[in-house]
């Protein structure tokens, strides 16, 4: 059988699209099979209790059920342990079915140890990439820092598990200069190899969205109000760190006719649809859930504006999606959103005060900005087109597999192509 074989390990892929850990996933399958590597993912399909296979292109799919998607719990349970157990199930399937890997890779860390323990039996490399800085995000977390699928776990588990998983694999990506800087910080004596590869974005989906129907179909499932005024969308989990309970009170204070989309679902929901209601702008706000991967870059080609207020951001995809669309960005200038967006030359870039663990936002000045782009369209198109330039010269998906493989290829001694 032709090309090597990569297994990859994550509780999410598209469609399951609840933060940006599926599409990483996606396009690490998707980007080493283009390389000429035979890719087999063991995920999971949530609210599904049976195991299913399904092929996306030439990557196999090897998805174990679990019971829920979000648990309010701490520490390990049942339905955690379950999932583990099941995701082990389904790589072996794969194993069974493709033949022994040559390489484990786990863009997701609460995938750690079935990655680990398969790398082990099969003696081969073990690639970590490493897509959060758990310092940087869980002093925003109310309670326990809460994940998809069943997992949720105090800050201490996290940064236990965090350190586990760098020391205990053969080497580790970061995918911005930011995260590298930020957690090589934490193990000033690691002694593991470690290299910084950035995410990419996928043009030919972006273009194809682009000229599809979708952009106008979601904006006209909007109420018929709503579709008359600017359209402001924002992606993401809806978590403390992302910032959207302050895009709420900006969005309070804006006087240009505007409606926002918020696309995603998190255990913040509710207190932000409170929120809204309390500010007096739940007219104005419309939480369109967990869509599928496609609909939501729908939402984020039909923005008039795309507005990304975190407190912390390891690449952040959403960003470089909304960028490549040429659309008008207002973001939080804080780590990696400034390596995509160094100066206002590519956007609309809100100042952040406060140190790591303790960021905030003036609802002013995020306020400030998207009223600046939605009412200078000369300047926010221009921005919007300088945004998608960058993108498309340094943050491509075919950029990132080629880096990717070739680690791979140094890592493991073979090719992608036999």
């Amino acid at each position: 059988m032709n090309g090597s074989h990569a297994v990859v390990f994550s509780r999410e892929y598209p469609p399951v699209s609840v933060g940006g850990t599926s599409t990483v996933a996606r396009d690490v399958a998707r980007g080493l099979t283009r390389k000429g590597w035979r890719v087999s993912v063991a995920s999971t399909g949530a609210g599904a209790l049976a195991s299913v296979r399904e092929h996306d292109g030439a990557v196999k799919v090897y998805r174990s059920g679990v019971p829920r998607v979000y648990d309010e719990h701490t520490g390990l349970r049942d339905e955690s342990m379950k999932t583990h157990r099941g995701l082990f199930t389904a790589a072996e399937e794969a194993v069974r079915e493709y033949g022994p890997p040559d390489v484990v890779v786990f863009p997701d860390l609460f995938c750690y140890p079935e990655a680990a323990a398969m790398a082990r039996r099969y003696a081969v490399p073990l690639l970590n990439i490493l897509l959060q800085d758990f310092r940087g995000i869980t002093p925003y977390d109310d309670g326990a820092h809460q994940v998809t699928n069943g997992v949720s776990a105090r800050a201490s588990h996290l940064l236990a598990l965090e350190e586990k998983a760098i020391r205990g694999s053969d080497h580790t990506v970061f995918i911005s200069n930011a995260l590298r800087k930020a957690v090589e910080g934490h193990y000033p004596d690691l002694d593991r190899p470690c290299s910084v590869v950035h995410l990419g974005v996928d043009f030919e989906e972006i273009d194809e969205i682009s000229g599809s129907a979708r952009p106008g179909d979601v904006r006209s499932s909007l109420p018929s109000d709503a579709r008359q005024k600017a359209l402001i969308v924002a992606c993401g989990r809806l978590v403390p760190v992302k910032g959207f309970s302050l895009l709420l009170r900006a969005l309070s204070e804006t006087a240009t006719p505007s409606h926002l989309v918020l696309v995603g679902v998190g255990p913040q929901e509710e207190r932000l649809r409170r929120s809204a209601l309390g500010l007096g702008v739940r007219g104005r706000v419309t939480f369109v859930g967990d869509v599928a991967r496609r609909d939501a870059l729908a939402w984020m080609a039909a923005a008039d504006v795309a507005v990304v207020p975190s407190l912390w951001e390891s690449f952040c995809y959403v960003c470089a999606e909304m960028m490549a669309f040429a659309r008008p960005v207002v973001v939080s200038s804080v780590d990696s959103i400034n390596e995509l967006v160094p100066t206002d030359e590519y956007g609309f870039r809100v100042p952040v005060s406060g140190p790591l663990g303790d960021r905030t936002i003036d609802p002013e000045d995020l306020r400030a900005r998207i009223e600046l782009a939605l009412t200078d369209r000369r300047t926010a198109r221009a921005r919007g087109e300088a945004a998608r330039t960058r993108v498309r010269e340094h943050f491509t998906a075919e950029r990132f597999a080629e880096n990717l493989s070739a680690l791979l290829e140094a890592m493991t001694g073979v090719a992608g192509r036999v």
